[in-house]
């Protein structure tokens, strides 16, 4: 993923420094909550007026035709109010690269506290999916639900990677029928019926020192075997019908 600037240069003077803020911060967020850029980015005032530093899932993440309905209210305002122009810098070391399959077989829904790109992953090449190709579920006009639960997530991995309430936050991202799972689920069975494309959710399982905590050999919800024999892939195990896969620990 590439780094980008945008350079915000106001037309006439401005009236209100605060009002010409809250229009930049509404329009980066907006961008955030329809997957157009990732959630690192910063605002910087300068003499000739702002800078906006972004990092961009493709470099035509920007394209119009990706908007949602926020994005295009808040870029119509910026237009009237700024001349914009976008620059970019270059890699983005701390990204990984977006997928750039055609057309995906499967998805997965993974993230964890390390993770700033879309929770949508390729089951094909194992690349995160860009927000903005996928289409909005539960009738919102963005994807304010999808981010909610990954930013959740990421929270939640970050409190049991620190050792606190290990038994909550455990049981959160291992159990299948914990509170931050069934809302993962419920995400993967919309997108599957708004994607035709089957999509998986991801448990995860840690390797304890008694051993006792190791990937089952069957599905936790169906009791079926579960482990891939013969496919080589990022995941080790997956089980069709209920969704769900996690890897070898």
């Amino acid at each position: 993923m590439n780094s980008a600037k945008i350079t915000v240069t106001p037309k006439n003077p401005i009236a209100s420094t605060d009002d010409a803020l809250d229009l930049l911060w509404d329009y980066l967020r907006s961008l955030y909550n329809n997957g157009q850029i990732l959630k690192n980015y910063e605002l910087v005032k300068v003499d000739i007026g702002f800078v906006a530093f972004i990092t961009l899932p493709e470099d035509d993440a920007l394209d119009e035709k990706y908007n949602s309905i926020y994005v295009s209210q808040y870029l119509a305002q910026m237009k009237a109010v700024f001349r914009m122009t976008l620059k970019i810098i270059g890699e983005n070391l701390n990204a990984e690269k977006s997928c750039a399959c055609e057309k995906s077989s499967w998805y997965m829904l993974y993230t964890d506290f390390t993770q700033t790109d879309s929770p949508v992953v390729c089951g094909d090449c194992g690349e995160s999916v860009p927000l903005y190709r996928l289409p909005h579920l539960f009738n919102e006009d963005e994807h304010h639900g999808i981010l909610g639960w990954k930013e959740t997530y990421s929270e939640i991995d970050s409190l049991w990677m620190y050792c606190l309430s290990d038994r909550f936050t455990y049981r959160q991202l291992h159990n299948p029928d914990s509170a931050l799972s069934k809302i993962g689920r419920d995400i993967c069975r919309e997108l599957e019926k708004a994607t035709d494309t089957p999509t998986y959710y991801y448990l995860y399982h840690y390797d304890s020192l008694s051993g006792t905590r190791k990937t089952p050999a069957e599905c936790p919800i169906c009791g079926a075997d579960w482990k891939l024999n013969g496919e080589k892939t990022f995941i080790d195990y997956k089980c069709e019908p209920c969704r769900l896969v996690a890897d070898e620990v």
